[in-house]
């Protein structure tokens, strides 16, 4: 005896999640057949920020690390102007893996793993897939196929997607 003649339809339960309108109990018959099917919308409402199930908010950037983070681009753009790889270079033998630039770059804007952008989204990690899926979320893959992100596309998503949580 096959699953549809039980009256359950593998296809139409997997159909059903793409709906806009859920069904009310059992319905057969014509009248499902004549329903158009829509499909959910395909624009991202919003990530849901999980807050801390304390009573107190996590402080998770504490007074030393905003002090850092307030005077950073300052500090940041003073050693990409004032130093040069002159006096460095004749220590080491060859030419550098990158450039002065490209060294600022990877330590301002790194990059993250999956497991990284879904403990700062406070979402589940397939949530996270299911973006970069959609195309909402910048990523790239590893020789191996995994994703990686950059601080700077996780930024951007939650500038165009996010929302900031009320305090």
């Amino acid at each position: 005896m096959s699953a549809t003649t039980k009256g359950f339809d593998p296809l139409e339960y997997i159909e059903s999640a793409f709906l806009d309108t859920k069904k009310a109990g059992k319905q057969t018959g014509s009248s499902d057949a004549a329903k158009p099917k829509r499909f959910r919308k395909t624009q991202l409402s919003a990530p849901r920020p999980r807050r801390s199930k304390q009573n107190q908010p996590a402080q998770v950037i504490d007074k030393d690390l905003k002090e850092l983070l307030e005077n950073l681009p300052r500090h940041m753009e003073f050693l990409g102007r004032f130093f040069s790889d002159n006096v460095t270079a004749r220590y080491y033998q060859g030419e550098f893996g990158e450039t002065r630039e490209e060294l600022i770059r990877r330590l301002v804007d790194p990059v993250l793993t999956l497991e990284d952008v879904s403990r700062l989204l406070g979402v589940c990690p397939a949530t996270v897939r299911r973006y970069t899926n959609r195309g909402w979320l910048e990523h790239h893959r590893t020789v191996g196929g995994q994703r990686r992100f950059r601080l700077s596309g996780l930024a951007k998503f939650v500038e165009d997607h996010g929302r900031i949580p009320e305090e």
